[in-house]
């Protein structure tokens, strides 16, 4: 009976040892350098020097904060995945292994903090006057031959009613104009 004991205590620190490897090397995460330029771009919408100004004035001027378990850096991150995709499942298991919940608790952190007076004012700039709106409609048609344009929003389709000239030229991807 003693040995059957002393292989099971074996057994259970072997699954334990295995485990805790396991568990350490998906811990263990790319740092913002390993990540080329590229790929970074394509994953967050914006480039690591915009990340890192970003991450340092929330810091600053918000006082959004990391914890002992997850970084700042991360929690931005985190954020900036979930609102270029619309999706939980991308980032949670990646990096430090985040559960739903943790990345929604990120989310919500930094969205809060993106909402703060300082923030609004700093990174989300509207023109204000009708001389900087029509300058950017002219932009918008030179550029891109769209018509009464003064902004767009990265991924976001608004439907229009269908029109009768060039009627193919505002038929989006997702199916409608």
């Amino acid at each position: 009976m003693h040995s059957l004991r002393l292989l099971w205590a074996a057994h259970n620190e072997n699954t334990w040892v295995r485990r805790q490897r396991r568990f350490s090397s998906r811990r263990h995460m790319e740092t913002i350098e390993d990540i080329p330029e590229l790929l970074f771009i394509q994953h967050f919408r914006l480039d690591k020097k915009t990340f890192r100004r970003l991450c340092d004035e929330l810091k600053r001027y918000t006082g959004l904060k990391g914890s002992n378990e997850i970084s700042l850096e991360v929690k931005v991150l985190c954020t900036l995945s979930f609102l270029a995709t619309g999706l939980y499942q991308t980032i949670v298991g990646v990096g430090q292994y985040l559960t739903q919940r943790t990345t929604s608790r990120c989310v919500r952190e930094v969205v809060n903090s993106l909402n703060h007076n300082w923030m609004v004012s700093r990174w989300i700039v509207f023109p204000q006057t009708p001389h900087e709106r029509s300058l950017i409609k002219e932009k918008f048609h030179i550029r891109h031959n769209l018509p009464g344009i003064i902004g767009c929003i990265n991924c976001t389709h608004i439907a229009i009613v269908r029109p009768e000239e060039d009627e193919y030229s505002f038929f989006n991807r997702k199916g409608y104009h």
